[in-house]
């Protein structure tokens, strides 16, 4: 038998974090969020169980999904993101925020996604100092609509 080809990886084409970025639309302007150095979105899908008389398998029935965000901030700037937070908190609106990502492939390739009308979710450390380590803040967002793949990878 020979070696099978198709189940090489040429580690020369594989992606690390350096080559994604993350950007956030505040007020119509789109930012290169460069102080944050970790991010990830997460699709959660909802099933509910469905078993049918005679049947001994039980049927996932898709029933919704929601979409997270999350980061995590190093504190350089905060007149995005914390300052848009402290004016809603002022007049009892909280902002939404539409995020895209960029993933740049090893030939030059994009993968783009967009995530739009997140909502902060959850906790957000407004201040929270330790001795000797970096100032972070974690964010955690909520989207509220489809995101959308813009480029994606093709196969060679």
């Amino acid at each position: 038998m020979g070696l099978n080809d198709q189940s090489l990886v040429d580690v020369r084409k594989v992606l690390t974090g350096k080559d994604g970025q993350l950007f956030v639309t505040v007020k119509g302007q789109q930012y290169l969020l460069s102080e944050s150095n970790e991010f990830s979105a997460q699709l959660s899908i909802n099933n509910t169980d469905y078993q049918p008389s005679g049947s001994s398998l039980v049927y996932a029935i898709n029933t919704g999904f929601t979409l997270t965000l999350t980061l995590t901030e190093v504190v350089i700037r905060d007149d995005l993101m914390l300052l848009a937070l402290h004016e809603g908190l002022k007049d009892g609106r909280l902002p939404w925020f539409d995020f895209s990502t960029k993933l740049r492939g090893y030939d030059g390739s994009y993968q783009r996604q967009t995530f739009p009308n997140c909502a902060p979710d959850g906790s957000i450390d407004l201040v929270n100092i330790k001795p000797g380590e970096l100032v972070q803040r974690p964010w955690s967002f909520r989207c509220n609509a489809i995101p959308e793949l813009l480029e994606y990878f093709k196969s060679a």
